[in-house]
């Protein structure tokens, strides 16, 4: 009996590890790191992106010229990649496409919302963060206001998910459920990146402006076709404003892109750059949407996270060839914790049943022995649980 009930406390307590082991690995995932940023280097020593965000071994980078690199290794705030290839989507957009806005763009509805509302910019605000009044809200603003002068009608929402905490994406995905009921045509999540300013340097017409980041989340049960959306808009972009998009970053986070597949996280900007640089590129951004923003088109109410319906192709202005998804993004590759959790709890109940038997040589011992164990153990709690009352 003293073993069974070794064996079964030790069963709780790699159940409860199990579970603070998972929930660290989503936090992980969803969390940029506390403090500077991560640089990553490819096999020569070339830097090849920095940024706030956490990175893990398995996420990509498609950088400004379409080159793939995926990491291989993940020290500290360094990381290394490897480049596996190039993307054929510079052409998806050529300039000898005139590129015009949709037929009736004041039926279609763009909204925005901030994760991280507390986002600030250091030579504006003077600090990276305000709690409760970020500046990162002034650039949704500069965005919608774009967006209103080209006909577009917005919903700029600026409901607060403060603390920058690993919970913030869970705050915020009330809020984009509550957007996708209108069923926009399209639905960013506006923020600022972490880097060092001459990473995100832009200029157009002589002004000073920075670069974007798109961002896709790999724990996406249609993580196909939020990459050839998020594509789809780096090539409409390149077409335009050369260089206004940085690259796409394929990470190892959720960021609520599940809820829906046209849903991407946009980082303008780093908090090194003035926020009237970040003002000038949110629209510019703007200026891309009629490019790649189909007239009619709306993106579908909130999904639930478990459905897996098929991907949907994504809104184009005009055709576009069929992009190709790299296999090992693919969302069916990351069967993910929970399902972990139910084949280690299998595990144990097996690993239970046969101890018991192996320790009384049959079944009908075995099953008294653990109605017994309940019996004791079980009425000891509740005894006990009387006695402090």
């Amino acid at each position: 009996m003293r073993a069974l009930r070794l064996f079964a406390a030790v069963s709780v307590m790699l159940l409860a590890l199990l579970n603070v082991s998972y929930s660290a690995i989503a936090v992980a995932s969803t969390t940029e790191i506390s403090d500077g940023f991560v640089t990553i280097i490819d096999t020569v020593g070339n830097i090849v992106f920095q940024t706030g965000l956490a990175v893990h071994p398995g996420d990509e980078f498609i950088d400004e010229d379409n080159r793939v690199y995926v990491v291989t290794a993940v020290q500290g705030i360094s990381a290394t990649a490897e480049c596996v290839r190039e993307e054929s989507i510079s052409g998806l957009w050529p300039d000898t496409i005139p590129v015009q806005a949709p037929a009736q763009p004041a039926s279609q509805l763009v909204s925005i919302y901030h994760t991280h509302t507390d986002e600030s910019y250091i030579p504006t605000d003077g600090k990276s963060t305000v709690t409760g009044d970020g500046s990162i809200l002034l650039v949704g603003e500069a965005f919608s206001k774009r967006l209103s002068e080209l006909g577009y009608q917005t919903n700029h929402d600026k409901t607060l998910h403060d603390p920058h905490d690993a919970n913030a994406y869970q705050r915020s995905r009330r809020t984009a459920m509550k957007l996708l009921q209108q069923q926009p045509a399209a639905l960013f999540d506006i923020h600022r990146d972490s880097a060092p300013a001459k990473i995100y340097d832009f200029h157009v017409n002589g002004q000073d402006a920075t670069k974007i980041l798109l961002v896709v989340g790999r724990q996406n049960q249609s993580i196909n076709t939020t990459m050839n959306y998020a594509k789809t808009i780096k090539s409409a972009a390149d077409a335009k404003y050369k260089g206004l998009i940085r690259g796409i970053f394929i990470a190892n986070g959720g960021y609520n892109q599940d809820l829906n597949p046209h849903s991407i996280l946009v980082e303008i900007g780093t908090q090194y750059n003035n926020r009237e640089a970040a003002d000038r590129s949110a629209a510019l951004f703007a200026d891309v949407i009629p490019s790649f923003l189909a007239a009619g088109t709306a993106a579908p109410a909130a999904q639930a996270p478990a459905a897996q319906a098929p991907a949907a192709q994504a809104p184009t202005a005009v055709p576009a060839p069929a992009i190709s998804v790299a296999p090992d993004i693919a969302a069916n590759t990351n069967p993910g914790p929970r399902q972990d959790t139910l084949l280690i709890i299998g595990a144990l109940v097996v690993g239970t049943g046969a101890f018991l038997f192996l320790s009384t040589g049959n079944l009908q011992e075995a099953k008294t022995k653990l109605l017994r164990f309940g019996k004791y153990e079980f009425g000891d709690i509740f005894r006990s649980r009387k006695k402090r009352k």
